[in-house]
């Protein structure tokens, strides 16, 4: 133990005693082992050394996590810095809160300030959590001016995973019962980023009895979810550590403790993640803390595991768990979480997924929840720390939650639902829940399903309802519910998560598009949409991707969806005020400048129609930035002051010429997308002129119009103006000699890297159908080319051949890979050196395949 080492070295003080003592320590039951620092005191160990043994050993022993000595120092002597009523002060007289405040001190240069802060910025960031802790969770008092316990709740229970402001369980339950909520999911945590989230040994008796009494006194459901993050190891940030409490079977005193808190306060059930499936017999044992208490274990499915959790591998780990439990235990203590955003990451359709689970639940007579929530399946789009997790408002169209809400009590099951989503919960969302829960079929699920069988025999096999579609009793059940339509917009859906290379944030984007469309124009689009994929579905008899990008990038697209509201008022600089019925933009009109929402409120309306009402943090106007398109839509501002940012075209251009900092993930974000923006104008191009090709063959003039403009079509040609040689030298070590004809690569090649023009020139070619050589242009020194390899997997989309002899430098797409991973500047500013000639070119190709449609029309 490094800790004792440091602190007793070159004292009189037994190690070995010392030893002894902290590891009866971990079994006090005093928050601030009053015991444990009168002995260390006897044994002649300081008052402060006492205090940073016991929180060294408390975070090591109990919760896997070395602290630094230095770092406990440092919070000591800025602790006696301030008075002596400092919050800070009396914290730390807890070994355990002075060791969460190590915690905190070690993870916010990553998770709160992003590597860039000062050191004063560090310690007020601890002096602020020291005060709100003391005041918003040991001196709260709840405030409440009712008595009588709710009447008819909403079927809807609330999760506190993301919650910032609220630290006190009671607190929580007072806002249930004012939001006329049936319950609430507690989650008991360490969170480096949200130190309001607080762990099972944080609750004194009275403040565990006080929750309990509050949810009995106002008949509000308490469930809790385990601890599944907690400190970063071996390093304290996500790009060199993991969450240490990530696999419940790897942290098994905070999850009993999360069990024994459960039984103190009333809970129903206890939410432990499935991660390892392996270690079944270790997750049964868990279950048994539970024994002989009213608490149930509910074993939540995960996602991006090292086996994939579909519904047949649920069900099988589920039947060895019970098969390894008492009869009884799996009657009273066992259960099951059923996440349906979960299956939909794993590539299972949620509904059919759920159907299959929650017929086993029955047949098994085994406890049931669902967690309810929306994402847009495994989108294959990972940059460092994002995930296909997206956790959505439950009322979003990636899931259809009421649906499976609806399929599962079709099948007679009785459940609650925990409306898990990051955003505060909307009444649209908790009435989605809610009213699914009410919902009544009217007739068993039999004569639906018998309904939809009867209807599907009545439609031909297309592109979106294949002959698999039509045999599968869940798509059935919607088609007997709601009709073929309902299950047309659902397949849809299911056809676009399947898209390989589609962001979350275009998906989230085009799903309240659709949502907030006219239901006439939502069928009208289905058709659409349906019109365009069956063509390819009977040539090739599967769903072309590159169609449905094409279709798909002409819904929408949201760039900004990961970039801090901090960063956003950076980039949005230019800020502009306006009052109620003032008009941003008409529909039709051209412009180039894309809007953010700081303050207030606007509608979007269209042909007369209210799309939808846009509000703070929302931005408008993006596929005018990258387009040369009229707007869709009029922006009327409907509330006074409203604070509206601008980002004109040439501005945009300017954060990726000067690489600025504070604009490295929407860098990142324009990496990843503007590939698939260049290839979907590039192929509506592609498409115009050879269909005018064939029209124009007998009209010479025609033709010699259309060659004109196709002149204009150059190849994407990348400098690297902004890298120094050494920096260059850096980035592409790899040196190869071509040939003049020798291939470099050719279209259809597995891409696997992005190479740098040295020395000579080369012509970039591509092949028509009857192949016949289209030279797509020329590149010289000094120039890359590949870069798509860096983006995605696709293959190589062109050849490229030596006109000279050539010496080129190669950058693999592992290399590239780690530079990202490690936020390397180098690697951002190689991004925006790609991003800037790649976003040029979209607007000059958007702007021909226009030239094209008017020359022509």
């Amino acid at each position: 133990m490094h800790y004792v080492d440091e602190i007793v070295a070159n004292r009189s003080v037994s190690k070995i005693a010392v030893s002894s003592l902290l590891e009866e320590s971990l079994n006090e039951n005093d928050l601030f082992n009053r015991d444990s620092v009168t002995k260390l005191r006897r044994l002649g160990v300081k008052d402060d050394d006492a205090l940073i043994l016991l929180a060294n050993h408390k975070s090591v022993r109990k919760y896997g996590y070395k602290l630094s000595v230095d770092t406990l120092k440092h919070i000591l002597n800025l602790a006696k810095k301030h008075s002596r009523s400092s919050p800070l002060k009396g914290l730390i007289k807890s070994p355990f809160l002075f060791a969460k405040a190590g915690w905190l001190y070690e993870h916010a240069p990553s998770f709160v300030f992003y590597h860039r802060y000062r050191q004063d910025e560090l310690d007020s960031y601890i002096l602020q959590f020291a005060g709100n802790y003391r005041s918003l969770f040991l001196e709260n008092q709840a405030s409440f001016d009712f008595q009588e316990k709710l009447d008819n709740p909403r079927r809807v229970l609330a999760g506190t995973f993301w919650e910032k402001e609220i630290w006190d369980p009671v607190e929580m339950i007072v806002w249930a019962r004012k939001n006329n909520l049936v319950g609430l999911e507690l989650d008991v945590d360490f969170h480096p980023f949200n130190y309001a989230r607080l762990l099972p040994e944080e609750f004194s008796e009275d403040k565990r009895h006080e929750i309990g009494t509050a949810a009995a006194r106002f008949g509000v459901k308490i469930d809790v979810h385990s601890p599944i993050v907690g400190p970063y190891a071996p390093f304290p940030n996500a790009d060199r550590g993991k969450p240490l409490f990530c696999n419940p079977l790897d942290s098994l005193g905070p999850q009993r403790e999360t069990i024994f808190l459960a039984r103190d306060i009333g809970a129903g059930s206890v939410v432990v993640h499935l991660i390892d499936l392996t270690r079944i017999k270790e997750m049964a044992s868990l279950v048994m803390t539970a024994a002989g208490t009213p608490v149930r274990v509910t074993v939540e499915n995960y996602c991006e595991t090292e086996k994939r959790q579909d519904a047949d591998t649920l069900m099988s780990i589920f039947n060895e768990i019970c098969n390894l439990l008492p009869k009884e235990v799996v009657r009273d203590n066992f259960g099951i979480t059923l996440d349906v955003g979960h299956l939909n990451i794993e590539g299972e359709d949620p509904l059919i997924g759920a159907e299959k689970i929650g017929r086993w639940s029955k047949d098994k007579g085994v406890f049931l929840r669902v967690h309810a929530t929306d994402n847009y399946g495994k989108l294959l789009f990972a940059p460092p720390h994002y995930s296909a997790d997206v956790h959505g408002n439950v009322s979003g169209k990636g899931i259809n939650n009421a649906l499976i809400i609806k399929r599962l009590r079709s099948i007679g099951l009785d459940f609650d639902v925990l409306a898990e989503q990051i955003q505060p919960l909307t009444s649209t969302d908790i009435a989605l829940i809610d009213q699914a829960q009410r919902f009544s079929l009217g007739v068993s699920q039999d004569s639906i399903v018998k309904k939809g069988k009867a209807r599907l025999s009545t439609i031909k096999v297309d592109s979106l309802i294949d002959g698999e579609a039509k045999k599968e009793e869940a798509y059935q059940f919607l088609a007997g519910l709601e009709g073929i339509d309902s299950l047309r917009e659902y397949l849809l859906y299911r056809k676009i998560q399947t898209k390989q290379y589609l962001s979350v944030d275009e998906a989230r984007r085009s799903s309240l598009e659709f949502m907030r469309m006219p239901q006439s124009f939502k069928r009208e689009l289905i058709e659409y949409i349906d019109d365009l994929l069956a063509p390819v579905q009977r040539e090739t008899g599967r769903i072309d991707r590159s169609k449905i990008d094409l279709i798909y990038q002409n819904l929408s697209g949201d760039l900004f969806g990961r970039v801090s509201k901090e960063n956003l008022d950076q980039i949005f600089y230019r800020t502009k005020v306006f009052n109620q019925g003032d008009i941003v933009f008409e529909q039709n009109s051209q412009g180039t400048e894309l809007y953010y929402i700081k303050e207030g409120e606007v509608s979007a309306i269209a042909d007369g129609i209210n799309l939808a009402a846009l509000g703070a943090g929302e931005i408008f106007g993006e596929m005018s930035l990258f387009y040369d398109i009229r707007r869709s839509a009029i922006i009327k501002v409907t509330q006074d002051n409203t604070r509206i940012g601008i980002l004109p075209r040439d501005e945009f251009e300017d954060i990726l010429v000067n690489n600025r900092k504070y604009a490295y993930d929407l860098i990142y974000r324009l990496f990843t997308i503007l590939p698939d923006r260049l290839r979907n104008v590039s192929e509506k191009y592609k498409m115009a002129i050879a269909a005018l090709r064939q029209f124009l063959e007998n009209d010479s003039e025609g033709f010699r119009r259309l060659e004109n403009i196709i002149s204009e079509t150059q190849c994407v040609k990348t400098y690297l103006p902004s890298l120094s040689l050494v920096e260059i030298e850096r980035l592409f070590e790899d040196k190869r000699i071509f040939d003049t004809g020798e291939e470099i690569f050719a279209e259809g090649d597995k891409a696997d890297g992005v190479y740098l023009i040295l020395e000579g020139k080369v012509r970039v070619i591509t092949f028509t159908p009857d192949f016949q050589e289209v030279v797509l242009g020329q590149l010289e020194a000094g120039q890359i080319f590949g870069e798509m390899a860096l983006i995605d997997d696709r293959p190589r989309s062109a050849s490229v051949v030596p006109l000279t002899p050539c010496r080129l430098a190669f950058m693999p797409k592992e290399k590239f890979d780690y530079l990202v991973q490690t936020k390397s500047d180098l690697a951002y500013r190689f991004m925006s050196c790609v991003c800037l000639p790649m976003f040029r070119h979209i607007l000059r190709m958007s702007t021909l395949y226009s030239k094209v449609k008017k020359e022509f029309q």
